[in-house]
């Protein structure tokens, strides 16, 4: 690195000023020694103060990582248009093997049913920390349905609600269980509507919540400590929901065996997931700060092969992407309006790291990249004919018998 005359402090090396340039958005960044350096063509969207040494360091390794520690640390700041400067993330490395090697190698050593407890504690149990960005009717922690640019969280939640209602065919009477309740918005919604609602969650701060909402308001629901890929049900659901929760259940093909085996005949399920085009993208700061473990995005060539593998059915898709944007956004202004009570509540690097999850998530579903998208879908099991089984393993034999 060259030095900075008479200050003993560093510069950008010229490798780095380059790929910050290449990255298409205008950007300026202060030094600690007071320099001021630009990159791109334009006015700039985004201005980084980088207050010490070790927020140049992170600046100059170009490693996602380290830039966003950096930042939750203090070490540099930033002031802008943060959504229009994430296009910088095209020219940074995330080159983390550990992090990510670990969340293979994790649930092997230990298994995943003694950590997912801990894995959903460390996003959730929070002291509710994200409510200060959700609508305050139903805390949905899900992208709303917005039918235009000014629809509020509150109005995109209630219509999101109403859409998987309709589209499970609930009645009063009817069963739900909800997987990964969140604070407890959809048992609410089914609540009025009487509808016997289970939810199930390995929160404690979301299962309080949502007891005590429950109780506000006078319903009636049925709230569980519990994991997933170890709860046994009574007895059948009528419809089954998982809003935002497939992400962290991941292993499709064991997820749909079980739903299978919870939902009654002719039963519907709901759900919504964050969507990308390869198997494993999770950026190494989600991984490590936001969704530990066995978290992610839904690849949907391996959702729909374990649909097809346990016969069941799509009967709606829609693409959420564009509701997805705009309800990070929206949480957002709220989460920046709300600073001082967050900070309050928990610490300023609770406050940056929500921040930098909300701008970079808003980015991945936006125009500006092809990364990701996102999905409502419903789906029913197939009706099984009488002498299905019979014919299954006939199939598998004529199948067997046919291989090389």
């Amino acid at each position: 690195m060259r030095q900075v005359p008479g200050r003993g402090r560093t510069e950008l090396p010229e490798r780095v000023s380059r790929r910050l340039a290449s990255a298409g958005v205008p950007l300026a960044m202060r030094r600690p020694d007071g320099g001021l350096e630009t990159f791109g063509v334009g006015e700039p969207v985004l201005v980084v103060e980088v207050a010490n040494e070790r927020g140049l360091a992170a600046v100059c390794s170009l490693e996602e990582l380290k830039l966003v520690e950096a930042y939750m640390r203090g070490d540099i700041d930033m002031e802008g248009d943060l959504f229009a400067a994430m296009d910088v993330r095209d020219v940074l490395s995330d080159r983390q093997v550990l992090v990510k090697a670990w969340t293979f190698i994790q649930p092997v050593l230990f298994g995943r049913k003694r950590l997912n407890p801990q894995w959903i504690a460390q996003h959730y149990d929070s002291e509710n920390m994200q409510l200060f960005a959700t609508d305050e009717a139903y805390q949905v922690y899900t992208p709303g349905v917005y039918l235009s640019e000014d629809d509020s969280l509150e109005e995109g939640a209630e219509r999101k609600l109403e859409y998987a209602f309709r589209s499970l065919q609930l009645r009063p009477g009817d069963s739900l269980l909800d997987v990964g309740c969140g604070w407890g918005g959809f048992l609410r919604y089914c609540a009025r509507r009487e509808v016997v609602a289970t939810g199930i969650s390995l929160s404690r701060h979301q299962l309080d919540f949502a007891t005590a909402r429950l109780e506000e308001d006078g319903l009636d629901a049925t709230l569980l400590y519990q994991d997933f890929f170890t709860y046994e049900p009574r007895s059948p659901f009528d419809a089954i929901s998982l809003m935002g929760s497939i992400e962290d259940l991941a292993d499709y093909g064991q997820v749909m065996r079980r739903l299978a085996a919870w939902l009654r005949p002719g039963g519907r399920i709901y759900l919504d997931f964050a969507s990308v085009d390869r198997p494993f993208g999770v950026a190494s700061f989600v991984t490590k700060y936001v969704w530990p473990g066995a978290f992610r995005m839904v690849y949907l060539p391996a959702f729909t092969r374990a649909l097809a593998r346990h016969h069941f059915e799509i009967v709606e898709m829609h693409n959420d992407r564009g509701n997805y944007e705009q309800w990070v956004r929206t949480g957002y202004e709220r989460w920046m309006r709300r600073r001082q009570e967050v900070v309050d509540a928990a610490d300023e690097a609770t406050w940056r790291m929500m921040r930098i999850l909300m701008t970079s998530t808003a980015h991945l579903m936006s125009d500006r990249s092809r990364r990701a998208t996102a999905y409502r879908v419903v789906i029913q099991p197939r009706v099984a004919p009488q002498g299905a089984a019979a014919r299954d393993r006939g199939e598998a034999s004529l199948a067997a018998d046919s291989r090389p």
